[in-house]
């Protein structure tokens, strides 16, 4: 007795119910990607039959292949302790194909339903109550220091240090010692005799 040929690939799901769960899952938009292509950021100890079976019983989405991607975070400071240097925890993201496209919705014309400006402000506000400035504050600072930096470079010296540079004490500059008449004037006088005692008046 032969068997029927099965026609439809079978895919089992985990049994473990989560009716609460405790971790979280974020849609990353990527426009880079296929509208096939969905990427995730999820916990570490998340796995490739975790996702599936969340996407699947939560949304009803239906995928093929996942790929996944443990990225180390650089080294960093925080404002309160500067140079105490630490390494934040890696990030996890699962990129999954999808058997139906989804397209980010447009984003609307106005925000002022959500309070946008209202949310910018008390940020702002915030920042400067602390003493911490934005990151673009932060970016006009460090662009502003960077050109100050070229023009000292690039700055011809000053007539008084070529002066200071010719009479300076002897080391060697450009390879080669100065000549010893540039420090003449920096030579002590030689102390003058003692004068002669005048005779004691009669």
């Amino acid at each position: 007795m032969s068997l029927a040929p099965v026609s439809k690939k079978i895919v089992a799901f985990g049994s473990n119910q989560v009716f609460l769960p405790k971790f979280t899952v974020a849609l990353i938009r990527t426009p880079n990607l296929s509208p096939y292509q969905a990427k995730f950021r999820v916990p570490l100890n998340f796995s490739k039959y975790d996702l599936r079976d969340y996407l699947y019983h939560a949304y009803n989405v239906k995928v093929y292949s996942i790929h996944s991607l443990v990225k180390q975070l650089p080294l960093r400071d925080t404002v309160k302790q500067p140079r105490h240097w630490f390494r934040p925890e890696n990030e996890k993201y699962m990129t999954v194909e999808m058997e139906k496209p989804f397209v980010w919705p447009e984003d609307p014309e106005s925000w002022e339903p959500w309070g946008r400006k209202e949310r910018d402000a008390s940020i702002v506000q915030s920042r400067a109550a602390q003493g911490v400035k934005s990151p673009r504050d932060q970016r006009v600072d460090a662009r502003t220091l960077r050109l100050q930096a070229l023009d000292l470079l690039n700055k011809s010296p000053e007539p008084n240090v070529k002066k200071w540079e010719r009479r300076r004490t002897p080391q060697m500059l450009n390879h080669e010692l100065l000549p010893a008449k540039n420090f003449a004037s920096l030579r002590l006088p030689d102390p003058k005799p003692a004068e002669a005692a005048k005779p004691a008046s009669q």
